[in-house]
C-alpha cells in the first residue's frame, strides 16, 4: 500500500511534475506491479468486481495495450509483483466494504417483487471510491505473469516488498527509473519515481524527494516518520493521534503538526505508553521503521540478503550540499552513500520474517511457487482468508476443515522435509477468517516422509517440445492404462547424484506430469503401492483417464478436474442448496411458476461458473447473482488447493534434484514450465452464468421467444459493445454444457454421484439447448 493519502497531498501542492514518455525511450523501467494494477483498476473502475470474481477483464486488456506502447517507445520494462500473503494492507477497510455491498444487495433483492425485463441491480459499490485498496495480488498475479511470460517481459515476485526490491535494482542499476507508490519516497537509493503514466497523452507523472524536503522544508527523518503515522507497506496502521481523522486528511494533517508544531510521532507514541492496547503502537511503529531499513531483497547473484536502506544518509548528504554552497557557491552534490554501512541486527527475522533457502525464494521469483505456503512455514501460521462471499455457508466451511487432512498437512510435508531440521518441527496452525482464536494444528510429521512415498513414480517422454496440459497428460495416462505400473513406477530413486542425468526428469513436460501423477495418488484417483508394485485408477481416477474418450475439450479439461475433485469431497452436490441460504437473482414469479425449470437454471449456472465469456473490457454495472458466487468460490477454494499441492510436489522434487535446473534460464521456466502449470489463473467469472440465467428466466416468461430474452441478455450486460459475437459465446458455452452432462452421466454410471443429479443435468441442458435453439 502507498503512503496514506500522501499522493491526493502531492498533487494538490504541486509537487508532481510531468515529462513526455519520449525521456524513456532506451531506458529500463521497473515497475511496481500492484500500483501498476491500482493506477489501471481505482476505486471507480470495476466497482462491482468483488461480486462477479474472477481476474479483471479490463486488466489483461490494458496490460497487452500497454506492452504495445513500451515496444514502441523503446522502454524494456521489468515487473515486480509483491508475494501474496505480504499484500494485507487495508484489509479490515476492504472487508467491511464488501460487507456493507452484500447487505444492501440483500435488502433490495427482499424488497423486489417481480422482474424479467429489469433485473435489480446493486445500489452499492464493492469497491469504495479513490481510497479503495487494490485487488489482492492472489486473483491477477498468475494471470499477468502468463501474460508477461508470453511477450518475453522479465518479472519476479519480490520476497517482501515490491518497492525494496526496485531500490535494490535502482541502487545496482538494474533499471534506469522506477515506477511506483509513495512509498518509493522512503528508500534512499530512488531520488525520483514514475508515480503515474498516461498513455494515451504520451507523457508520465514523477516525483522528485529532493524537491519534496525542499517545499516542505522537512527531512528525510521526519518524513519517515509522517508516514509510520499516517501508514504505509511497511507500517499498515494508522497511529495515534492521527486516527479520529478522515483518510484523506491524513497526510496533510501530519505534515501541518510536524511541520508547524513539531510533533514527533514516534515520541508521541512513547509518552503515551500506558496499556497494552498503546503500547501496541509503540511496537508497530518501531517494527515499521526496522523493516525499512532492513527489508530481504532478491540479490543479482540469486540469493536473497538483507537490503539496507539508510535513509539517514539522504539528509546527511543534502546537508553536504548546504555546506558546500555556503563555502563555495554552487558545489556538486555528493552522492548519497553512509557513511559506515548499517549493521543488519541479529534479530532481523522478529520483525520480517524467518529466512528460507535461497532456492524456495527463487521458486517464489518466478511465480512456480506461491507466498502462502512459504510464509505459513516461515511465520508458523496459515491464514484462511475470507471469500468474495462472506463464507458463510456451511459447505464452504466443510471444505476448509477438509483441507487440513486432504491437502495441508500433505503440502508441509511436502516442504519442510526437505530443508532444515527446525522446519520440520515446527508447529503450524490453520487460522480461519471466522474463528480466528480458534486455530487447528497442521500436522507435517510422517513416517516415511511424503516425498519418500511417492518418488518412485516417474512420468518419461522423450518429447522436449511436448508442452504440459491435463489432456496430454490424461492421454498419457489413458494410453498405458492396462500397465500404469510398469510404465510409471521406476525401481531405483532417480534424485542421486549417481544417477545419469538421462535417467532423470530432462524437461517441463516430465516435470509437470510426475508431479501431477504424484498429487493425484495423494488425492487418491490412483491407488499406490510400490512393495507391491501396483498402481491403478480409483473410481474417480477411471473417469479423469476418460476426459478425452468422453470428448471433453482440452480447454475445459482442467476445469472438469476442478469439479471432479469439488464432488469428490462430498462437501456440496451440485443441486444442493446452502446453509444458511443464499437468495436467487430469480424472480419469486419465476420460482413460484416454474419450479423445475428454476432447479434447472440453478444447476445450469452452477457448471457455468467454470466457462469463460469472451469480452472486451468493460466496467460492469449490471446485475450481480451472490448465489452464484458461492457456488464458484467452492470452485476457487478447490482450485488453490490443488495448485498448492503442484507447487508442493513439484518444489520437493526440484529440491532434491530430480530435475536439471540448469536446463532453462529464468524467463524459460517462466514461459516453460510456470506458464503451463494448471489450477494458477483464477477461474472465470459469473458473467456467463448470469447471461444464461436471465436468457432462461426472460424466455420462460415471453412465450418462449428466444430472440427476445437474447435482446434483454445484450441490453442488460451491455453485450452489443463488449462481447463481439453473443451467439458463438452462447453456442460455445451450450457445448461446454452438454461435455459437463456427459461427465455427469459416466459419474453417475460409476455410482460417484446420484443419478437423480445427473438426470437433473440431463434435463437441464435439453432445457438450455431447447431454448437456445433458432426459431
Amino acid at each position: 500500500m502507498p503512503v496514506r493519502s500522501l499522493e491526493q497531498f502531492l498533487f494538490e501542492h504541486a509537487l508532481v511534475g510531468s515529462l513526455p514518455i519520449d525521456t524513456l525511450r532506451n531506458a529500463t523501467l521497473g515497475i511496481d506491479a500492484a500500483h501498476y494494477v491500482s493506477r489501471l483498476l481505482s476505486g471507480r473502475k470495476e466497482q462491482f468486481l468483488d461480486a462477479l470474481g474472477g481476474c479483471p477483464a479490463m486488466l489483461l486488456m490494458y496490460l497487452e495495450s500497454d506492452l504495445r506502447v513500451f515496444r514502441e517507445c523503446g522502454i524494456v520494462p521489468v515487473f515486480v509483483f509483491e508475494d501474496a500473503e505480504n499484500s494485507e494492507s487495508d484489509a479490515d477497510a476492504s472487508l467491511a466494504q464488501r460487507h456493507k455491498a452484500w447487505n444492501a444487495w440483500t435488502n433490495t433483492l427482499s424488497s423486489a417483487d417481480s422482474y424479467i425485463d429489469q433485473p435489480p441491480t446493486a445500489t452499492e459499490p464493492f469497491r469504495a471510491g479513490t481510497t479503495s485498496p487494490a485487488l489482492h495480488p492472489s486473483r491477477y498475479m498468475a494471470d499477468m505473469l502468463r501474460v508477461l511470460a508470453r511477450h518475453g517481459v522479465t518479472a519476479l515476485v519480490a520476497p517482501f516488498r515490491a518497492c525494496s526490491q526496485l531500490a535494490y535494482m535502482r541502487s545496482v542499476n538494474a533499471v534506469d527509473a522506477v515506477y511506483g507508490p509513495t512509498d518509493c519516497l522512503l528508500l534512499a537509493p530512488i531520488d525520483r519515481f514514475i508515480i503515474g503514466m498516461e498513455f494515451p497523452n504520451r507523457d508520465f507523472r514523477y516525483v522528485d524527494r529532493t524537491r519534496l524536503l525542499r517545499e516542505l522544508d522537512c527531512s528525510m527523518a521526519e518524513l519517515v516518520d509522517i508516514a509510520m503515522a499516517t501508514g504505509n507497506a511497511f507500517q499498515p496502521r494508522t497511529l495515534p493521534p492521527l486516527q479520529i481523522y478522515p483518510p484523506y486528511k491524513l497526510c496533510d494533517v501530519a505534515v501541518e503538526m510536524a511541520l508547524a508544531s513539531g510533533t514527533n510521532f514516534y515520541a508521541y507514541q512513547l509518552a503515551n505508553e500506558v496499556d497494552p492496547v498503546t503500547a501496541g503502537y509503540v511496537d508497530a511503529y518501531q517494527r515499521g521503521v526496522s523493516a525499512l531499513k532492513y527489508t530481504p531483497v532478491m540479490l543479482q547473484s540469486g540469493r536473497v540478503d538483507v537490503f539496507t536502506n539508510d535513509y539517514a544518509a539522504v539528509d546527511a548528504a543534502a546537508r553536504a550540499r548546504h555546506a558546500g554552497k555556503n563555502a563555495k557557491g554552487n558545489a556538486a552534490a555528493p552522492p548519497v552513500t553512509p557513511a559506515s554501512p548499517l549493521q543488519i541486527p541479529n534479530d532481523v527475522h522478529e520483525f520480517v520474517a524467518q529466512r528460507l533457502p535461497n532456492e524456495y525464494y527463487f521458486y517464489r521469483a518466478i511465480g512456480l511457487a506461491s507466498g502462502q505456503l512459504l510464509d505459513a512455514i516461515a511465520s508458523g501460521v496459515y491464514h484462511e482468508r475470507e471469500p468474495l462471499d462472506g463464507g458463510a455457508q456451511e459447505s464452504y466451511r466443510a471444505l476448509v476443515k477438509q483441507s487440513v487432512q486432504e491437502f495441508k498437512n500433505k503440502e508441509l510435508n511436502l516442504l519442510t522435509q526437505p530443508i532444515n531440521r527446525y522446519f520440520q518441527m515446527k508447529q503450524v496452525k490453520q487460522q480461519v477468517w471466522y474463528a480466528p482464536d480458534d486455530t487447528t494444528a497442521l500436522l507435517n510429521r510422517t513416517t516415511p516422509s511424503i516425498f519418500d512415498s511417492l518418488n518412485h513414480l516417474v512420468v518419461k517422454c522423450s518429447d522436449d517440445d511436448k508442452e504440459f496440459s491435463i489432456s496430454e497428460f490424461v492421454g498419457v495416462l489413458a494410453a498405458a492404462q492396462d500397465n500404469l505400473a510398469q510404465s510409471f513406477i521406476v525401481d531405483k530413486v532417480i534424485f542421486p547424484d549417481s544417477v545419469p542425468a538421462a535417467e532423470k526428469l530432462n524437461n517441463a513436460f516430465d516435470l509437470l506430469a510426475t508431479g501431477m501423477l504424484r498429487a493425484l495418488v495423494q488425492l487418491e484417483f490412483f491407488d499406490y503401492d510400490f512393495d507391491k508394485r501396483t498402481l491403478k485408477p480409483t473410481n474417480w481416477g477411471l473417469t479423469l483417464l476418460k476426459f478425452n474418450a468422453l470428448g471433453i475439450s482440452p480447454e475445459h479439461q482442467e476445469k472438469m478436474l476442478l469439479l471432479l475433485v469439488l464432488l469428490k469431497s462430498g462437501t456440496l452436490a451440485l443441486s444442493e442448496e446452502f446453509k444458511p441460504s443464499v437468495l436467487s437473482v430469480l424472480s419469486e414469479h419465476t420460482l413460484r411458476t416454474y419450479p423445475q425449470e428454476a432447479q434447472q437454471i440453478l444447476v445450469l449456472s452452477r457448471l457455468l461458473t467454470l466457462f469463460q465469456v469472451e469480452h472486451k473490457a468493460h466496467n460492469h454495472h449490471g446485475p450481480i447473482d451472490k448465489k452464484t458466487l458461492v457456488f464458484r468460490e467452492h470452485l476457487d477454494f478447490v482450485r488453490a488447493n490443488m495448485n498448492d499441492m503442484l507447487e508442493a510436489v513439484v518444489v520437493a522434487s526440484l529440491t532434491t534434484n530430480e530435475f536439471d535446473k540448469l536446463k532453462y534460464d529464468n524467463l524459460e521456466w517462466q514461459q516453460r514450465i510456470v506458464a503451463h502449470m494448471p489450477f494458477k489463473l483464477a477461474l472465470p467469472s459469473t458473467a456467463m452464468a448470469m447471461m444464461w440465467e436471465f436468457f432462461l428466466q426472460k424466455y420462460l416468461h415471453n412465450g418462449n421467444a428466444r430472440d427476445d430474452a437474447m435482446a434483454l441478455v445484450s441490453s442488460q450486460f451491455n453485450a452489443h459493445q463488449t462481447i463481439a459475437d453473443v451467439d458463438a459465446q452462447f453456442d460455445q458455452s451450450r457445448e461446454f454444457l452438454q461435455q459437463c452432462q456427459l461427465l455427469l452421466r459416466d459419474l453417475a454410471d460409476s455410482r460417484l454421484v446420484k443419478n437423480s443429479e445427473a438426470t437433473l443435468c440431463d434435463d437441464a441442458v435439453k432445457f438450455a439447448t431447447a431454448a437456445l435453439a433458432k426459431e
